[in-house]
């Protein structure tokens, strides 16, 4: 059940943009590896492997209960834990300037 979580996890990572803010996506299989590299030139090989004691946590701690329930944030957050032991790249968030009546 794990590895359906896992390719959900990637695929949203290479495909719905989950990581694209601090890697570029060098191979993707669509299956279950995804080569990256991030800003500082660094390049990694993730697989469901790699990253199941992280996506395992989420699971675990009910943060996660559906493989529908990873969206474009969380595969970034999981990946970043996997590779640098915490989050270090945050994405701007912009919001639409209020206007007054």
């Amino acid at each position: 059940m794990s590895r359906l979580f896992g390719r959900r996890l990637l695929i949203e990572a290479a495909e719905g943009c989950g990581i694209t803010h601090w890697a570029r996506i060098d191979s993707w299989d669509g299956e279950g590896t995804l080569a990256v590299t991030d800003l500082g030139g660094e390049r990694f090989q993730l697989t469901i492997d790699s990253l199941s004691p992280v996506l395992l946590d989420h699971l675990t701690d009910g943060t996660i209960c559906d493989p529908l329930d990873i969206d474009a944030y969380l595969p970034d957050e999981i990946i970043q834990s996997a590779l640098f032991g915490a989050v270090i790249y945050r994405t701007l968030i912009r919001r639409r300037p209020e206007f007054t009546a």
